[in-house]
């Protein structure tokens, strides 16, 4: 069985748990929506998150709102996307708001349970507008690798629809390579600074203008932004030039598809340029919950009942 340990820190002000072995060492800060805000390699000194910083009590006060947008400041860690990414109208309720831009969950508290003689760490989400409830459990399998176990149970009278990803942000330099093995195709969503025929070879594509553009490699202050789907293999992984992996395999009865967000100093419009990547386990090719819906391709929460997901990265 693997040795893990729990401790209880600070990131700022706020209360934090430390999980680790003597290979991988993750941050979870539950009263900031339960972000994971540091997934390091121990022994090579590798930090594979994007870092923030620790808001204010304000601050977190207006995280937490309907409305908060999820601007550059907030682009940083590992949150979860449900039962949205972007805003779209609510299916439920078509005269409430819209519905909160990258999910219910970041930037709002979760209750936390420990199990130390597992050496885990679960949080569970109460949000105010869906009668629902999403718990994340994380452990390791072994020193290297960290297991994430989601539970979504329902506790409304009618299917609920819904979509999810995996949003952890990645801190990479120039030279790192995204491998996605069995893929050779994507296709665009959003893009910024640059102009994207309706489908992608991959890795290497000819853009609008003729040129030729490896996407399987970071390139900072490129100027441009885009998400691709992909459906790969049976995992993914991003490398750096150290030659340092993360491994990503996911639950594909879930979660089918891959998104990937390529930030090459494209986003924000207007402000400092942010460069960051994120290999994103999603539940179909649709940037929102409308567009799942009007797809035909939203996953269905039964009334009373759950779903259940996995994911597994592996740093080495």
């Amino acid at each position: 069985m693997v040795k893990v340990q729990v401790k209880h820190q600070t990131w700022g002000d706020w209360p934090s748990i430390r999980l680790s072995t003597d290979a991988v060492e993750l941050e979870v800060v539950g009263e900031v929506g339960a972000r994971i805000v540091s997934l390091r390699d121990k022994r090579r000194e590798r930090e594979w998150l994007v870092g923030g910083e620790p808001p204010g009590e304000l601050e977190q006060m207006a995280r937490a709102e309907e409305g908060a947008p999820f601007d550059s400041r907030e682009s940083y860690g590992w949150d979860e996307c449900l039962p949205t990414t972007l805003v779209c109208p609510d299916p439920i309720d078509p005269d409430a708001p819209q519905l909160r831009d990258h999910g219910d969950q970041w930037g709002r508290g979760a209750y936390l349970s420990i199990d130390l003689e597992h050496g885990s760490v679960k949080h569970t989400w109460s949000v105010p507008r869906w009668p629902y409830r999403l718990s994340r459990s994380l452990s390791f399998t072994d020193e290297q690798t960290l297991q994430v176990d989601y539970l979504l149970m329902s506790l409304a009278h009618e299917p609920l629809p819904i979509t999810w990803a995996q949003h952890a942000l990645l801190r990479l330099e120039a030279g790192s390579v995204f491998d996605l093995p069995g893929v050779h195709r994507v296709i665009p969503s959003a893009t910024i600074g640059i102009d994207l025929p309706d489908e992608l070879d991959w890795p290497v594509a000819t853009v609008s203008d003729g040129r030729r553009i490896d996407l399987s490699c970071l390139t900072p202050d490129a100027g441009w932004a885009t998400v691709v789907y992909a459906e790969p293999g049976e995992h993914v992984r991003a490398v750096a030039p150290d030659g340092a992996r993360l491994d990503l395999e996911w639950d594909r009865d879930f979660a089918p598809l891959l998104r990937v967000w390529l930030g090459h100093g494209g986003w924000p419009v207007g402000g400092p340029p942010n460069n960051q990547v994120a290999l994103e386990p999603v539940t179909s090719a649709d940037d929102d919950l409308a567009g799942a819906i009007a797809n035909g391709r939203a996953r269905m929460l039964p009334p009373g009942g759950e779903l259940r997901w996995w994911v597994r990265l592996r740093l080495s």
